[in-house]
């Protein structure tokens, strides 16, 4: 019954593989090779093609599949935070070009600066954008020619949805490299693309709030998005992305980005973005009814010793496929498994060898661990020692750290529910499901750091002492990189954090917004905060800070979150570095040992890929990469 209600889902719309092979014939080498690599071998004609809705639509699936190919590995940039340790950190980011192989989405590893070789989310993103290009260069005539209104609706949709997937290809590009090429025409050969130069930073920002100010007004809101049409975006995917845009705008200009040439700090235009970005947080938190999932309840903390992944809290069921049409999901990316070839790897990637065979490629650290809070207190724990004596008192492999040892379920928790949501440690239990996740569980294993043996999870290589449980499927799904999750690019908690951050900057704390923070702090079954949490402006952004670190946590947010803020030179100081240990005490490495401030600067502002500047004596290298 699961593979056959999910092959009725609108992922085989989106994604069907029949669809895409077309829309990549009609885009022909625009959309399936770099910005360099553009002449067309389409064997279909446009004008055999472009006759109607059904074909703009489908030549859109094209555009909405580069996206899932761009995004689908967005949480790999936590690993730029001290709270998710991703083996082979730098090279996790090359993704692999071939869309119908995932099974090795890490690559191998050699030393070097995290802001190198990101060649293909470069590719991808000017993928997107060229895909785009070619579907909106058609669709201005036909909305023009179109004399049905509900069809010229509908292409107006659609010209909607293009411009808001070239907005946040654009935004990626300048998230990451600052100045950008910004065109908004189909290339015409390599001549044409050989001529791009690099464009001032604020002029694509400029571009990028006209291009979902197009798309919201074009938009559905989400509650007109029928069931066959789920996942498509919205218009409160539109303002929560323009929001965001301001406010990382704002970010930038109050924090400074001396890296990119000629960028200028500015207070004055720093506080106008927060504004702004506010209003358009504002209309998604009430203008369409969006709720959290479960009515943000907490839901059952559950037993250990009697393991069910139905008794996990509710924060665990938010990142399983069955919750992710909840009105909590803003946007996401499609994924289509099992047996469509389009399926999600995050099981492969964040389970271990008895969940669908994973391998652990991110582990959560003591650091993140040191983050979640008291139930009764709502304030920190001590930070936990690292020892591998399991009776000693707040000990890391100690399950007495983690929970109460009493028989009443409810009162099992010390801390923040989303941390049993988020985390195994040592005497959790997971399901144990075969390889090829087809089959019912095999029965139940326990994590205990140090031992594999029968009866014990075999985490891999895994080298934190913890490991994930959020993202990573218990029941009868697919393969380990043949899932049906979607992966989330925007929430509603993600929308109160940054509406909360702009609003503070701006007119600093009040009720509305500690009631926003509580929101989001109740899921985790924490009390409100206090009132030393929120007497002031700097006071409050700390508040604001833990909760995207606990709510977005493996999500891909941190890692920009940290750059924005100016914060890279804190979290990783130097000369000592950041020292990642394993829950016994053993050191595993350590990063920024002896940083010099061309480290930073190279994490802050990502390096041009060699091979576009080579091909194109117009375009410059980041100064940092000189």
């Amino acid at each position: 019954m699961v593979l056959l209600s999910r092959l009725k889902t609108v992922k085989t719309n989106i994604h069907n593989l029949r669809i895409v092979l077309i829309s990549a014939l009609l885009l022909g080498s625009f959309g399936c090779r770099d910005l360099l690599e553009l002449e067309p071998n389409s064997e279909i004609s446009a004008g055999q093609f472009w006759q109607s809705t059904d074909d703009a639509e489908t030549a859109t699936y094209g555009v909405y599949n580069a996206a899932r190919l761009l995004f689908r590995f967005d949480y790999m940039y936590d690993g730029l935070t001290p709270y998710g340790r991703y083996r082979n950190l730098r090279n996790s980011f090359e993704i692999i070009d071939d869309e119908t192989d995932v099974e090795d989405p890490v690559g191998s590893f050699s030393p070097g600066p995290v802001g190198d070789e990101f060649d293909m989310t470069w590719k991808l993103c000017y993928r997107i954008i060229n895909r785009a290009n070619y579907v909106l260069s058609y669709l201005d005539q036909m909305i023009i020619d179109e004399q049905n209104p509900e069809t010229k609706l509908e292409l107006r949709r659609i010209r909607g949805e293009n411009y808001f997937f070239r907005a946040l290809a654009y935004f990626r590009l300048i998230s990451l490299w600052g100045d950008v090429p910004y065109f908004e025409r189909i290339l015409a050969g390599n001549d044409d693309a050989y001529s791009l130069t690099r464009t001032s930073i604020e002029i694509v920002k400029n571009e990028i709030i006209e291009d979902l100010d197009s798309a919201v007004q074009t938009l559905p809101s989400p509650g007109d998005i029928n069931d066959g049409d789920r996942g498509r975006a919205s218009q409160a995917a539109a303002y929560g992305f323009r929001g965001k845009v301001k406010l990382y705008w704002a970010s930038w200009k109050k924090n400074g980005w001396p890296e990119i040439d000629g960028f200028v700090q500015d207070d004055g235009e720093a506080e106008i973005y927060y504004a702004a970005a506010a209003e358009d947080f504002s209309k998604v938190i009430n203008d369409y009814g969006l709720e959290l999932f479960n009515g943000g309840d907490p839901g059952t903390y559950g037993d250990n010793d009697n393991f069910s992944p139905n008794d996990l809290p509710s924060y665990w069921h938010l990142f399983q496929w069955g919750a992710e049409y909840s009105s909590e999901i803003i946007f996401s990316v499609q994924m289509a498994g099992p047996l469509l070839d389009q399926g999600d790897a995050m099981t492969r990637g964040f389970g271990n060898r008895h969940t669908i065979n994973g391998q652990v490629f991110y582990a959560p650290t003591h650091h993140l661990v040191n983050r979640y809070q008291l139930i009764e207190t709502g304030d920190y724990a001590d930070p936990v020692v690292l020892s591998s004596d399991i009776t000693l008192e707040n000990g890391a492999v100690n399950p007495a750290t983690y929970e109460q040892d009493t028989s009443e379920v409810s009162a099992r928790a010390l801390r923040d529910w989303r941390m049993k949501a988020t985390i195994m440690w040592d005497g959790q239990n997971c399901n144990w499901i075969d390889a090829t996740g087809l089959l019912a569980p095999l029965g139940i294993v326990k994590l205990k750091w140090g031992d594999k043996s029968p009866g014990y999870i075999d985490y891999d290589d895994s080298d934190m002492g913890y490991i994930y449980r959020k993202w990573v499927r218990q029941g009868p799904s697919g393969g380990r990189t043949d899932g049906p999750q979607d992966f989330y690019l925007m929430r509603l908690p993600d929308v109160y954090l940054m509406y909360c951050e702009a609003k503070n900057e701006v007119e600093g704390p009040s009720g509305e917004l500690v009631e926003l923070v509580d929101k989001i702090r109740a899921r985790g079954n924490l009390p409100g905060l206090a009132p030393n949490k929120y007497s002031s402006k700097d006071v409050f952004f700390e508040a604001i800070e833990q909760e995207r670190i606990i709510e977005l946590n493996a999500e891909g947010h941190l890692g920009f979150d940290l750059r924005r803020w100016r914060k890279l030179e804190e979290v990783f100081p130097t000369p000592a570095g950041l020292v990642y240990y394993d829950t016994h005490g053993v050191r595993d490495r350590e990063v920024f040992l002896n940083g010099v401030p061309l480290d930073y600067q190279r994490m802050y502002l990502f390096k041009i890929p060699q091979n576009e500047i080579e091909r194109n004596q117009n375009l410059t290298q980041n100064t940092p990469w000189l």
